[in-house]
């Protein structure tokens, strides 16, 4: 027993010894590696095994029978159809006619190098590394390559900027990123644009810290490089309600650490200007390279701008309080578990991937920061721009969700881009950077007194969620029953905030964020091995078989499956999600342009059957519903085959029965457009 506290100290000065910083206080090549390398190793282990968390098993629950074989865990997330629906159905198509930059499926073909993040053979796609493994391995390892990629990125980024500024927590560091990895915004939101959009804004702070600090000129030009490579790859996301926020971040931390740092006070502006060089350049570089790959495709852009929905949509001030008057969906994270269960909308929000947020550490610590700032006016050693940076940070994204009125401001900004409840990202960007913030301040600090202003802030996060809570119970108690944890949750998060102002409780404030995240994001998405491949099913044989014997163009009429399976299976079709509308395809159904509003959009294209002349309409606002007579001289002329998940009417003429496939609960048809009189 006596040798317990020795071993303990030779322990304590063994692990000091290996985080000791180099020679500018940076963290040293062993804490930088240890972490990505070892995420990196469970990332291949998963790839190798084509586990993911995609939903694609949904499409099971009606054309499978018996327990899905690939569903390890977990349940498939029907709210995640963008992602099993709409992505994978292209990435599907993509790999059953070879990966085209321009897919031929709706006639006049569809650029794949734009929207959805899907794998061709373009030079683009070596500006999007999450698409390789479809490309080299094929769909199912493709598939976990998808999924892991971006998630390396994100955690690996967090880690890189909480040990660069505090670079003898490398623990500390790790907990933090897992943390972040399991936020119930991430999870239900999940993909590439959405972990690109927080990872970027992570990696480049950090690379702006290296390349004002560090001395040596190949590490500033590898952290240089590596921020504008990933700028390409979040703008060839494109989507900009998620990029500005980060955005708007990483430029306020740049000018609050320079004005830290203040490189200029040793050899002058133009030694400052020397340092910042390789980043200026790699940004430059990147925005050439976007620019050179949006220009090549001009005609793409101009087809998607130019859509009726969603066109170009800007939001006004104060918005939140307009769909959230109650604050309970941007700060319902304790209660997020409740999501998994909850088959509609809420006081949450409208649905689970709508009510998702993240945990307000940025809001609960705000106090804090708030007084360390001030503070740092009147101490003996600078002002400390960066909290002041952040706090005036913080008091402008609160102003725009907040205060009305300043909505030509804000559009200078380009915060009008950005709808309130997709503004929630920032808050997950802000979580990691507002932790590092408050812990760098408590391990530089000559007092030992922090734990007063940290009592201060965690009273102030008790108070934030029982208003909640008191508002939940009235308005929506059902929540707080389909949330078991939140009360362990709560009290993880008042503590956790404490500890983050105690110097020896910070290790264990980490923990508790991790413990509450993965309360709350755990089980959101399912564990899942490959995909389900539609083409690859009895239906999707008989298409390519139908297709084979003879070419032609399909429509699939009844559920989205008939369309689904038509996508995946990479025949010309008429059915699917447009990214924006193809002049040939829509020159064929609608040459006089007659319903150009209803077709001029983003959305799924649904056929029905009827008599008569052609009609088109739109039940919402991405849902396309066109009706077609079988006789018309256009389905003569243009569709060749339909595929229907229930019996085409027997008064319709024109129409011709080849085949009915079993697949799994329905029925499905297929059947051929024939003359009159012959159906």
């Amino acid at each position: 027993m006596f040798g317990i506290p020795g071993l303990w100290s030779r322990g304590a000065a063994y692990f000091s010894q290996l985080v000791t910083p180099n020679s500018v206080g940076l963290p040293n090549w062993r804490v930088i590696a240890w972490f990505p390398i070892l995420v990196a190793l469970g990332a291949t282990v998963l790839i190798a095994f084509g586990i993911s968390g995609t939903s694609s098993g949904a499409h099971w629950f009606t054309l499978g029978s018996g327990p899905d074989p690939r569903l390890l865990d977990g349940i498939p997330r029907g709210i995640r159809a963008d992602e099993w629906l709409v992505q994978q159905g292209w990435v599907v198509s993509q790999v059953n006619q070879g990966f085209p930059a321009l897919n031929t499926m709706f006639p006049g073909g569809t650029d794949m190098t734009v929207l959805n993040e899907l794998p061709s053979w373009d030079w683009s796609s070596l500006f999007r590394p999450h698409v390789w493994g479809y490309l080299l391995f094929g769909l199912n390892v493709g598939m976990a390559w998808h999924w892991w990629v971006p998630a390396f990125v994100l955690v690996s980024s967090c880690y890189l900027l909480a040990v660069t500024l505090l670079p003898r927590r490398p623990v500390t560091a790790a907990l933090i990123s897992i943390a972040l990895f399991f936020t119930p915004f991430l999870q239900w939101w999940y993909g590439p644009s959405t972990l690109f959009s927080v990872a970027w804004p992570l990696l480049a702070m950090a690379a702006v810290v290296w390349v004002l600090v560090d001395t040596r000129r190949w590490v500033r030009i590898v952290w240089s490089v590596a921020t504008g490579y990933f700028a390409v790859t979040l703008a060839m996301g494109l989507y900009v309600p998620y990029i500005i926020p980060g955005l708007l971040v990483f430029l306020t931390f740049s000018v609050g650490f320079l004005f830290r740092v203040r490189p200029w006070a040793v050899g002058g502006a133009r030694a400052a200007w020397g340092r910042l060089t390789p980043l200026i350049a790699s940004g430059l570089a990147a925005i050439v390279i976007t620019a050179v790959w949006a220009l090549t495709r001009i005609a793409t852009f101009d087809a998607i701008q130019s859509t009726v929905y969603p066109g170009q949509r800007l939001a006004a001030t104060g918005g939140v309080l307009v769909g959230d008057p109650y604050l309970a969906g941007i700060g319902g994270a304790p209660w997020n578990q409740a999501l998994k269960a909850i088959p509609g909308g809420s006081l949450l929000g409208l649905n689970s991937s709508e009510s998702s947020s993240v945990i307000l550490l940025s809001l609960f610590v705000l106090p804090g920061l708030i007084w360390f700032a001030v503070r740092s006016f009147g101490s003996k050693h600078r002002v400390d721009w960066l909290l002041v940076s952040a706090v005036l940070l913080f008091a402008l994204i609160a102003a725009y969700l907040l205060v009305p009125g300043w909505d030509a401001v804000a559009h200078v900004l380009q915060l009008d881009r950005v709808p309130a409840e997709r503004f929630r990202v920032v808050f997950v960007v802000l979580l990691p950077l507002f932790a590092i913030l408050v812990v760098d301040h408590v391990d530089r600090a000559e007092t030992k007194r922090a734990w007063i202003v940290g009592l201060c802030c965690s009273v102030f996060a008790a108070v934030i969620i029982f208003a909640l809570w008191s508002r939940i119970r009235s308005l929506n108690p059902e929540i707080l029953g389909l949330a078991p944890t939140w009360k362990i949750i709560a009290v993880l998060l008042v503590l956790m905030t404490l500890l983050l102002f105690i110097k020896r409780g910070v290790v264990a404030a980490a923990a508790m964020l991790l413990v509450a995240s993965v309360l709350m994001g755990w089980g959101v998405n399912p564990i899942y091995q490959g995909v389900f491949d539609l083409s690859k099913t009895d239906t999707g044989e008989a298409i390519l078989k139908a297709d084979k014997a003879e070419t032609g163009v399909w429509i699939g009429i009844g559920s989205y499956e008939t369309m689904a399976i038509l996508v995946e299976s990479g025949v010309s079709s008429l059915s699917g999600v447009q990214n924006y509308p193809t002049e040939q395809m829509w020159d064929e159904i609608d040459p006089t342009s007659k319903y150009e509003n209803e077709w001029n959009r983003l959305g799924q294209v649904q056929w029905s059957l009827g008599t008569g002349a052609l009609k088109i309409a739109n039940p919402q606002a991405n849902l396309i519903a066109v009706t077609v007579d079988p006789c018309s001289s256009f389905a003569q002329d243009e569709v060749s085959y339909i595929l229907a998940d229930s019996p085409v009417s027997a008064e319709l003429d024109c129409v011709l029965e080849k085949s009915t496939i079993q697949q799994g609960q329905v029925e499905m048809r297929i059947y051929e457009i024939v003359p009159a009189g012959r159906g």
